[in-house]
């Protein structure tokens, strides 16, 4: 018996020292830079649960872990009780692949530029908080960006040119800042499904791009942007939303053809022109259409979008010459 346990013991004891070392959840690095990330912040009560007691930051409130045991998803939001700049600690979580900071009003301060250490990251999200100062055009280093949201802050000056070399980005929303200057040349690519850059100051004309690919929402809404946007606008390109309004944009409406994926199509508060052409009068899919405020004439296509979206669409036209829209009652 004393030799079967001996046996057994020694087997036991080689098997432990063949096993390889399993992956250290949640390594030094990475527990010792959200810890200075929770201090920079005022030491909020959101981030209780960071706590240098406890060994497994992968186990924390606002953080997910990839199989490797490394923090690649911090998500803190809707706390008031966060106070102070972005954290330059941020930077030492060099596996993050997602940063989330959301409805944090007590956040201010410029975006740092350190964050350019973060070569994985694919989704930042720095929305609804006071950040300020201008976009650094550092971050289109982060060459695997897919999706930025610096929505809702109050963010000043240009958006950075080098904005149109990241190549895997798909969705840009920028809305309700306070940004200034042209859209980059480029920036309006085919690649993206989502660009969002309302309610801003933005001036100058949409740069021109005949791509014809996965493009689906774009809302340059409430700027002051000029010049022609027809080219948005090709029966194979996929687009679901457009939302111009709200600007000072001048072209002829009268033959373009409208993608049948449109969904959502608001230009008014414009200076757009010409009549209401023939092709939206086949879009089924359409749900929301605002042509009004511009310089549109009639006559309109014979119960053209009359029984679906009635004339308010319609409404508050100048018509230089023609037939009004007013004629719109009559259909």
């Amino acid at each position: 018996m004393a030799s079967t346990a001996s046996v057994m013991l020694a087997v036991l004891l080689l098997v432990a020292v063949a096993a390889p070392a399993r992956a250290t959840r949640c390594p030094p690095g990475d527990k010792q830079a959200l810890l200075r990330v929770k201090q920079s912040l005022g030491n909020p009560a959101t981030l209780s649960t960071w706590s240098p007691a406890s060994t497994d930051c992968c186990e924390w409130d606002h953080v997910r872990c990839d199989e490797a045991g490394r923090v690649n998803n911090v998500f803190i939001d809707g706390a008031s009780d966060v106070r102070g700049q972005i954290p330059s600690a941020v930077a030492g979580l060099t596996a993050l692949m997602s940063l989330s900071l959301f409805r944090l009003p007590g956040l201010s301060g410029p975006i740092p530029a350190c964050l350019t250490a973060l070569s994985n990251l694919q989704f930042l999200t720095i929305s609804h908080t006071n950040v300020s100062g201008v976009i650094p055009d550092s971050l289109a280093r982060i060459r695997s960006l897919d999706s930025v949201d610096l929505s809702n802050n109050r963010l000043t000056g240009p958006i950075p040119n080098s904005f149109s070399d990241l190549p895997n980005l798909r969705s840009l929303d920028l809305r309700r800042n306070q940004l200034t200057g042209p859209i980059p040349a480029g920036l309006v690519q085919g690649q993206f499904r989502s660009l969002i850059l309302s309610y801003n100051q933005l001036t100058g004309p949409i740069p021109r791009d005949d791509a014809q690919d996965e493009i689906n929402t774009v809302d340059l809404s409430h700027n002051d942007l000029t010049g022609d946007a027809s080219f948005l606008f090709a029966a194979s390109r996929p687009i679901g939303k457009v939302d111009l309004s709200w600007n000072n944009l001048d072209f002829d409406l009268s033959k373009l053809v409208f993608p049948p994926e449109l969904t959502y199509l608001d230009l008014s508060h414009n200076r757009i022109r010409g009549t209401v052409p023939r092709s939206l009068a086949a879009l089924s899919t359409l749900q929301t259409l605002d042509l009004s405020y511009n310089r549109l004439c009639g006559p309109l296509p014979r119960l053209h979008g009359v029984i679906r979206h009635g004339c308010r669409p319609y409404e508050h036209n100048q018509c230089a010459g023609g037939a009004p829209l007013g004629e719109c009652h009559r259909l």
